[in-house]
């Protein structure tokens, strides 16, 4: 099926955006790659913060992290936790330039911290969710605020880390995030969750 006009325009700026970065492409360098006039690009889009904004909602919409239940098992959350690795990679240049972006557009940066914080919140859920799960135990109650900040943390920095340390960065490198994730968890790791995750390869 041909793909109308905003969906394809939506596709190269993605494309554009991942290979470049979002001074250097301009909405001409996206009419021009997805073969519209600029009318027609403008027709559909305001300018390149609105298609920068509603690639961020796309990427939302296919991690549909808020909606997500929470896992009944490890292997459930590793699954997963592998899943949103990989749609943040298909969206890279969103965690490359996340700052950047923010200060360049309010509205962008408005959703960037209300999903953020309700993702913070989740996060605990899920730990208090592990832990009554017997998957984790936590010496202290102070302890989930630590361990989810250090979660929140290499979820949406871990790529950026990699750039400022000079590492080429492929889809395997930007995907060992969810590797890293899991690790913060494993000191905290039950017998239980332990002999469960050594089934899940």
């Amino acid at each position: 099926m041909k793909k109308d006009n905003r969906t394809k325009i939506l596709s190269v700026a993605l494309k554009l955006l991942n290979e470049q970065d979002s001074q250097s492409v301009t909405t001409n360098h996206i009419a021009e790659a997805a073969g519209v006039s600029t009318g027609n690009l403008y027709y559909h889009f305001k300018n390149k913060e609105e298609i920068i904004r509603e690639l961020y909602a796309q990427m939302r919409d296919e991690i549909g992290f808020e909606s997500q239940p929470l896992p009944e098992t490890l292997c459930e959350m590793q699954s997963y936790c592998d899943y949103v690795a990989k749609v943040w990679w298909k969206y890279r240049f969103l965690r490359r330039e996340l700052h950047f972006l923010m200060t360049r557009d309010d509205l962008f940066a408005k959703d960037v911290i209300k999903d953020v914080r309700l993702q913070r919140e989740k996060m605990i859920l899920l730990l208090l969710h592990l832990r009554d799960k017997g998957y984790i135990e936590l010496a202290y109650d102070n302890m989930l605020n630590n361990i989810a900040d250090t979660m929140m943390l290499y979820s949406h920095f871990w790529t950026p880390y990699l750039y400022i340390i000079g590492e080429e960065i492929d889809v395997s490198k930007a995907q060992m995030v969810a590797q890293r994730i899991e690790e913060v968890l494993r000191p905290f790791l039950t017998k239980k969750a332990k002999t469960e995750l050594a089934k899940c390869q």
